[in-house]
């Protein structure tokens, strides 16, 4: 799944097996998993998707990731969409339990905000990846 739109109470999904876009609201939405005693704070599980029953994962850029190759491509647009739901919701505190210390406090830290003039010069137009050419009108095409 990619996301393709963020706003401040919600994300809206495009399922990558059936292509259904789905509106989830953020809170909805939390930071890591968890399996034994691993986690990963890196990860932001996404909802089934409502049609087909897809699951997948958004996965936060990696510290050391150097500059995206291809900048302004639909994967350096989405790098940045994912990185800033991923801040967004560690600065909310959703994140899972086991990233939080005993006082329920979150580290700061596990977020890879996006400079406000990073997003501003990519996103001229809020935060949403508009569809390509190509994409736009295979939608419109009948029986899609």
């Amino acid at each position: 799944m990619s996301i393709r739109e963020v706003t401040d109470t919600d994300v809206v999904q495009q399922c990558g097996h059936c292509g259904a876009s789905t509106r989830v609201q953020i809170d909805a939405l939390e930071v890591g998993v968890a399996r034994d005693d691993q986690t990963d704070a890196s990860v932001v599980p996404l909802p089934a998707c409502p049609t087909c029953r897809s699951t997948e994962f958004l996965l936060r850029s990696p510290e050391d990731e150097p500059p995206h190759p291809a900048p302004g491509s639909f994967g350096h647009l989405h790098r940045l969409l994912v990185d800033e739901v991923h801040a967004a919701l560690v600065k909310r505190k959703k994140v899972i339990p086991l990233l939080k210390d005993k006082q329920g406090r979150v580290d700061p830290k596990l977020a890879k905000p996006v400079a406000a003039e990073e997003l501003a010069r990519w996103f001229p137009r809020g935060l949403k990846i508009e569809p390509r050419v190509a994409e736009a009108v295979r939608a419109k095409e009948p029986g899609q």
